[in-house]
């Protein structure tokens, strides 16, 4: 049987030896490395939760996302180490800015990092944002330019010659290809779709059944049928949307397709140069409100230099006049054909005041650095939609912050976290040392110099309880403020860089108290002594320094000589044999019932215990006194009396008793 396992085995080293392409002579037989099988390395999983506040955008409101993503390990439940990276990707947007990338890398600081999505007017969908760590993934979606309900609201310009050919925006929502306009009985020609606006060329009014003559006009339904052919095909009108006009000869409908510069002074003064086509000498240039069509303009008229078919030069006005204000707004251009009086509408061309400029920071001491302080930004020149980031010096780093409102003169965001130091700075400060604005339509921006100081939370310490224990057994309740996550709180008992970790069993939501175990001693601490016995050593509960860490920042706090750490052994150490006492003493009247005991005992006693006869009792001080005068009560006559008296005196090498029976008069 032996030698069948033998041979057994023999076979089966053979041919491993075989596979790893060994090979061996039978008369010479060679031996190789014995080789053990590594086990897989253990990956990290981690539980990944992505959100999204708020979950729909849409562009040339406030426009963007902001995305946080929470990581925690799924063995333990702890946050990553922070600094550690994870990757967001989205399928439809950008981060951080309208035209940004698509993938961004953030740094996780307590398991947690946000980054900004953006969408631009041509992204319309559900944007899939995910999240990636080593392995694990987590996913959120956002809604980006969806409207909810088709429908049709203008026609620019909503006037137009009967031989048709001019090219107009249909204005709404919800539009979705492929789409048919038709103007009156006629289709027209659609150069274009957005979820917004459909560019199309208007057919002639003969087409659209509405034949003008020379000084007349007729007026036609505009209709546009979404999703042609389709099962969720729909149709909206306005009902005579559109003016088909003769100028007699007067020249053809302008249009309006560009402002260059799109930005002037309030003062006006500014030479712009309008690019469009149908422009007929001579003609009237306005700055002001549309208010959605030509006949409800409202403007302050420009001065005109020079006229083409397809270009006006002209000096922008000031911003306020005829008892209007358009200080620091944006507004529509209007081109008017004097002599047909026919009206173009270029909307939001132009937009009044200076370059954008940054003056000053609204805020009252320092913010929070975790983020979410309203915060308004003043200056000039800022044009919604807007983007806004502070350089923070120390970490090197932009940081976008939340846009809320912008007006021409000043910007309300909500600050987003700011990057945690590596070492607790001064105070807890962290400084933003510039403010950038960029105005997103345009590219224009400005940086100033405006510093914003950030506050970390500090921990304060303001009591500890109990004050007294020994280690490993007493747990303390740390109480003060501004006390991190249990994760995030380390206790030190004793010097703040070279103590002893506590165990921290738990931190209060509200940052108030700590609870944690009393740690052993650190390495070098000396209890306090006092002499014992005969030459001997006894170590006393000594007072120990209490620091409370945030390790996130690196913040903390001190209490010092905050807990008497009590010794594990408290005994009397080293100290050498001794001699007994002998217990001895005398008595002596004093007045009436007073006797005066002396202790007459040898052997150096250290402690005593009297018991005067008559019941008093061992706690009363006079019990434990050398020489003590002790009066005897009238009730325990009648007198003269006797009375058996005990001395029992001790030391650390024993005790002894003397009892006599005194005669109290």
């Amino acid at each position: 049987m032996r030698r069948f396992r033998n041979a057994t085995l023999l076979l089966a080293v053979s041919a491993l030896a075989a596979a790893l392409g060994c090979t061996s002579s039978p008369t010479e037989p060679k031996s190789g490395p014995v080789v053990t099988p590594k086990p897989p390395a253990t990956q990290t999983s981690y539980n990944i939760t992505v959100t999204a506040n708020p979950p729909d955008i849409v562009s040339g409101g406030n426009g963007s996302s902001t995305i946080t993503v929470d990581v925690r390990r799924t063995d333990t439940g702890q946050a990553p180490a922070d600094g550690t990276v994870v990757a967001l990707a989205t399928t439809l947007g950008t981060f951080n800015s309208v035209g940004g990338p698509t993938t961004v890398n953030l740094q996780l600081v307590n398991g947690r990092a946000s980054a900004a999505l953006f969408g631009s007017v041509t992204d319309v969908g559900t944007a899939t944002v995910r999240a990636t760590l080593g392995g694990s993934t987590g996913a959120t979606n956002v809604h980006i330019n969806q409207a909810a309900t088709f429908y049709v609201s203008s026609v620019q310009p909503n006037t137009g010659d009967p031989a048709g050919g001019q090219t107009v925006t249909i204005l709404g929502g919800g539009f979705s290809q492929p789409v048919r306009v038709t103007f009156g009985g006629a289709a027209a020609t659609v150069r274009s779709v957005t979820p917004n606006q459909i560019v199309a060329v208007t057919p002639s009014a003969a087409a659209a059944g509405a034949p003008v003559g020379v000084g007349q006009s007729a007026s036609v339904n505009v209709t546009v049928v979404n999703n042609v052919n389709q099962p969720n095909s729909a149709t909206d009108s306005i009902t005579q949307g559109f003016t088909y006009a003769s100028g007699g000869g007067g020249g053809g409908t302008p249009q309006v397709f560009a402002v260059s510069p799109s930005l002037g002074t309030n003062d006006g003064g500014t030479r712009v140069t309008i690019t469009g086509s149908g422009f007929q000498s001579p003609v009237q240039v306005f700055f002001g409100k549309a208010g959605g069509t030509a006949g409800s303009f409202s403007g302050v008229e420009a001065t005109v230099v020079s006229v083409t078919p397809t270009q006006i030069v002209a000096i922008t006005p000031a911003a306020r006049g005829f008892g209007l204000d358009l200080t620091n707004q944006l507004v529509d251009v209007i081109v008017k054909n004097v002599n047909g009086g026919f009206v173009g509408v270029g909307t939001q061309e132009f937009h009044f005041g200076a370059k954008v400029s940054v003056t000053a920071v609204q805020v009252n001491g320092p913010v929070p650095a975790s983020g979410g302080t309203t915060m308004v930004i003043l200056g000039q020149g800022f044009l919604d939609p807007t983007t806004v980031s502070f350089h923070f010096r120390t970490a090197n780093v932009n940081i976008p912050q939340l846009v809320t409102q912008t007006t021409g003169t000043q910007i309300v965001i909500k600050t987003t976290q700011a990057p945690l130091p590596t070492t607790c700075p001064a105070g807890g400060i962290i400084s933003a040392d510039s403010i950038t604005v960029t105005n997103v339509s345009n590219g224009d921006f400005a940086t100033a110099n405006v510093g914003v100081n950030f506050q970390l939370p500090l921990p304060q310490i303001a009591s500890i309880s109990p004050g007294s224990g020994a280690s490993g057994v007493t747990t303390v309740t740390i109480s003060g403020q501004d006390f991190p996550s249990a994760q995030n709180t380390a206790v030190i008992f004793g010097d703040a860089t070279n103590g002893s970790s506590a165990q921290v069993l738990s931190s209060s939501p509200d940052g108030k108290t700590v609870t944690a175990i009393v740690p052993n001693p650190p390495t070098g601490f000396a209890f306090n002594t006092q002499p014992c016995g005969n030459g001997g050593t006894q170590k006393l509960a000594t007072p120990i320094n209490i620091t409370v860490t945030d390790s996130s920042s690196g913040c903390n706090s001190t209490f010092r000589n905050g807990f008497l750490l009590a010794p594990a052994d408290s005994s009397c150490q080293g100290q050498t044999p001794g001699t007994p006492p002998v217990a001895s003493f005398t008595s002596a009247p004093v007045t009436g019932h007073t006797i005066q005991f002396s202790d007459t005992s040898s052997g150096t006693p250290t402690s005593w215990m009297w018991d005067f006869g008559d019941g008093t009792p061992n706690t009363d001080p006079t019990t434990m006194q050398q020489n003590p005068t002790h009066t005897y009560s009238a009730a325990s006559g009648p007198y003269p009396k006797n009375f058996p008296v005990k001395l029992t005196v001790s030391n650390s090498a024993g005790s002894s008793q003397a009892v006599k029976v005194i005669t109290v008069p």
